[in-house]
């Protein structure tokens, strides 16, 4: 018997969430991948092919290209880099891309985007590269993912140096503020759970249309993330907030101290569309697992498991 098989295209799948994506994908018979990719030639474009997967090289700037690379596809998953950008370039991007996805038929589209955060703080708190992200996603299922979190290895500079680099009291410190309210911050692995979200939004695009989908995998205080790490490897370690927030180092990064200042002004509801909740994650996780015929994991990746992993690598 034939499966029926619906194209699903990946812009920006040589990154860390687009790999999520196309790899959870990938194991449903029912979906048929394509990675888009400004440069097929790249490491991470040859090791998607390796393992597989289909790779079309398109330039998300120039309208012809990604028109080409989209059409036939059911559903796109898009994800666009806007640090570095100018501003009006990256708008004109994510236009592009979003009109070639229009002009391709394309009936389904999950945007990576981030809240309005200009708007939720009455403009106290706007972070630059959330405003590029919310200026072109209006009729597309929204999934919103907090970057910051969990990539704890490119984050040295922004986390104090924890867990790599001790401090003079021979502490490994995590340094940031406060998250606000009960300082539930978010945290989860993209390599593990965030395309089997996405993989769960494709499920069923009706349920999710106009939605905005928390990816979360577990939440829990700095503090107590810290003393997750304590418990998997023995090592000191210690939980030092900046307070107020300005005092965090920008390490030329800019919109770090805002993304702080404006979590503490929500009261840690950072997505803005109510508490921070892992109730939907669980079931798009389990929607998932069962899409892929139940093999791997079933449950979120809890960031005590995470720090398990990291300590044996």
């Amino acid at each position: 018997m034939t499966v029926e098989r619906k194209i699903v295209s990946i812009v920006g799948a040589t990154g860390a969430q687009g790999g999520s994506v196309a790899r959870s994908l990938v194991q449903n018979p029912h979906f048929e991948v394509r990675c888009i990719t400004r440069d097929a030639d790249s490491l991470a474009a040859k090791k998607l092919m390796n393992e597989g997967l289909k790779v079309i090289q398109a330039d998300g700037t120039k309208v012809g290209e990604m028109e080409a690379a989209l059409t036939g596809s059911w559903g796109v998953f898009i994800n666009v880099a806007t640090e570095g950008l100018d501003f009006e370039i990256a708008v004109a991007q994510q236009k592009s891309i979003l009109s070639s996805a229009s002009t391709a038929g394309v009936k389904h589209v999950v945007f990576s985007s981030a809240p309005n955060s200009t708007k939720l703080t009455a403009g106290r708190a706007p972070v630059p590269t959330w405003t590029l992200r919310l200026r072109q996603r209006n009729g597309a299922t929204l999934v919103l993912f907090l970057k910051l979190l969990l990539h704890t290895l490119s984050l040295l500079s922004f986390l104090g140096g924890f867990p790599i680099h001790q401090d003079q009291d021979g502490y490994l410190s995590c340094r940031v503020p406060l998250w606000g309210g009960k300082e539930e911050v978010p945290f989860i692995s993209v390599k593990d759970d965030f395309g089997d979200l996405v993989h769960g939004v494709f499920l069923n695009p009706i349920r999710w249309n106009r939605a905005v989908i928390q990816c979360n995998g577990e939440l829990m205080s700095w503090a107590d993330m810290v003393q997750a790490y304590v418990a998997v490897t023995g090592k000191k370690a210690r939980f030092l907030p900046y307070i107020p927030a300005e005092e965090m180092p920008t390490h030329e990064c800019g919109g770090i101290q805002d993304l702080f200042i404006y979590s503490q002004l929500r009261g840690g509801d950072y997505y803005g569309n109510g508490p921070s909740e892992t109730r939907t994650a669980c079931q798009l996780k389990r929607d998932a697992w069962k899409a892929k015929g139940e093999t791997g994991r079933e449950t979120l990746m809890t960031v005590k498991e995470y720090f398990k992993r990291l300590n044996a690598s």
